[in-house]
């Protein structure tokens, strides 16, 4: 069997299995018909299965880095006491994940103009609107020129699962950071300068904690209790965040969910995706990408090895070729999802391995019209093919 691997035939029926799959790609297809099929998988990427099934954030320990404490309802006199009483504990940051872009009066808001003139280690939260070729900044109200902010918008956040965040964005020709960019920036210069360096347009969340993972401390509860040691040294996030599971107010949609398609109900507040995102900066634990030119070897390799096992049964074993073929390519679709998956949850490695599924996919059809030109070609031409009417008779 392995000396199939050197005919030409399956070198020329590999290419052109690339050649169809390359042909697919320019013709427009619009199937209305599936269009609630799409609806429901809009939001679906298999990836996701890693956490969902595989358990790639489960049983993880309590965060020793970062801090969450929650606002409640709270306004911003009440605001400004529990960030006062935060940086009073002298964390490395305190990022303030509350939007703030207009004025509520000069008694509601001298309070916490004063706690962020005192503190230069507050982030605050700016954000993006717009599409992306008409956006707008939206400052923070109480930044100066000395206050860091940054936009506390997701990647994808108007279309469904925040899987990436963006490390910064061009914006009225001047850089805008992200609100995790700009904490890690004043808690660990050194893993800001890593991120920066990747020059990544967007960067994939590596997920690797749920919210009952982080030490959450109640604000109402703070003003109340005079212990602050335990923000000492550690990044502070200052948000809104609910363990009922039917109030969505700043709830979004993650790979973390257990339910994977057709979502009900959004699983994570953003201070938490915030806080999963600073982790994965400080810690350095990006998620991997091969290049695309990887992808595309792997899968040429891969569907040569495949046409060769074909030829052989389609030659030798024709009586027992289509089960063989099909088995195959069920087989292998599911080990390949499989083993992109393990890659992903164990190792953070994502691989494309779409290229690799559409060729396994395209094999054995392609097969069929490439032996049929090529016996077409013997009568007209002299070329010479393992191929001949008399193949699998």
């Amino acid at each position: 069997m392995l000396k199939y691997l050197f005919y030409k035939d399956t070198f020329f029926a590999t290419t052109a299995v690339f050649v169809v799959l390359g042909l697919l790609a320019f013709v427009p297809l619009n199937f209305h018909i599936l269009d609630p099929f799409k609806m429901a998988m809009r939001d679906f990427n298999y990836n996701d299965l890693a956490w969902s099934e595989m358990g790639k954030a489960e049983n993880q320990g309590i965060d020793k880095d970062i801090v969450v404490v929650n606002i409640g309802d709270a306004a911003r006199p009440e605001i400004a006491a529990i960030l006062s009483k935060v940086c009073a504990g002298k964390p490395k940051v305190a990022g303030l994940d509350v939007l703030l872009e207009a004025p509520r009066g000069q008694e509601a808001d001298s309070l916490l103009q004063s706690v962020i003139k005192a503190n230069n280690n507050i982030v605050l939260a700016s954000r993006l609107t717009g599409e992306e070729d008409n956006e707008e900044y939206k400052s923070n109200h109480f930044a100066t020129g000395t206050t860091a902010q940054g936009f506390a918008n997701f990647a994808g956040e108007k279309y469904g699962v925040m899987r990436h965040f963006v490390p910064e964005r061009e914006f009225d020709g001047r850089k805008v950071e992200s609100f995790a960019s700009e904490i890690v920036k004043k808690a660990d210069k050194v893993a800001y300068n890593e991120l920066i360096g990747r020059d990544h347009k967007a960067e994939v969340i590596n997920y690797s904690r749920k919210a009952e993972n982080f030490l959450v401390i109640d604000g109402a509860e703070l003003l109340n209790n005079s212990d602050i040691e335990v923000f000492s040294n550690k990044i502070v996030l200052v948000g809104y965040t609910s363990n009922d599971p039917n109030n969505i107010l700043d709830k979004h949609y993650t790979p973390t969910n257990n339910i994977v398609t057709g979502r009900g109900v959004p699983d994570m507040n953003g201070v938490f995706i915030h806080a999963n995102i600073v982790r994965m900066i400080i810690k350095g634990n990006y998620i991997s990408h091969p290049p695309a030119w990887f992808n595309w070897l792997l899968a040429f390799v891969l569907c040569w090895l495949h046409m060769a096992i074909f030829i052989y049964f389609y030659i030798h074993r024709h009586i027992w070729f289509h089960l063989a073929a099909k088995a195959a390519q069920l087989i292998l679709t599911i080990f390949f999802i499989y083993l992109g998956l393990l890659l992903f949850a164990k190792a953070d490695i994502q691989i494309n391995m779409t290229p690799t599924l559409a060729v396994v996919l395209l094999a054995v059809d392609v097969l069929y019209f490439y032996e049929a030109f090529v016996v077409w070609l013997q009568t007209k031409t002299r070329y010479k093919s393992i191929f001949h009417h008399e193949t699998h008779h």
